[in-house]
């Protein structure tokens, strides 16, 4: 059960390094150069202790997925209710029409959200009570 949920961090974790020295849309803004590979470098980071923490079945680690799930899905409602979407879609580099990324952006929200419903129900599997990763 808890592999495939490492498989989904894993994943994220290397989408976001594609976006390594373009622009990084985060709660409604668009940050590039400096800012946006530190914001990414800190995304990747968090995602690896994340990672690292599911596959120790931490318990502290059930609270920070549910909490960087909400921040990840607001922050991606954020972006499509303040940025104007084809900025968004002509910085990221998007080969999708502008309708696509609205669908992509609110089905994203949803996995999020569902996500932490899944997470919730199955936080009996989260038993290591150790607030250390090593």
């Amino acid at each position: 059960m808890l592999v495939p949920l490492t498989g989904i961090y894993l994943l994220a974790m290397l989408v976001t390094l594609t976006d390594l020295g373009g622009s990084f849309p985060f709660m409604g803004r668009l940050y590039s150069g400096d800012k946006a590979e530190e914001l990414i470098f800190a995304n990747c980071i968090i995602s690896l202790y994340l990672i690292v923490g599911i596959l120790k079945r931490q318990r502290l680690t059930l609270w920070l997925l549910i909490a960087y799930n909400f921040i990840a899905s607001a922050s991606g409602m954020a972006n499509l209710l303040m940025l104007p979407l084809q900025q968004v879609v002509t910085s990221t580099g998007a080969l999708v029409p502008d309708y696509g990324y609205r669908i992509t952006a609110f089905s994203v929200f949803l996995l999020f959200l569902l996500l932490n419903v899944f997470l919730y129900f199955h936080r009996d599997r989260f038993d290591n009570k150790s607030i250390y990763l090593w």
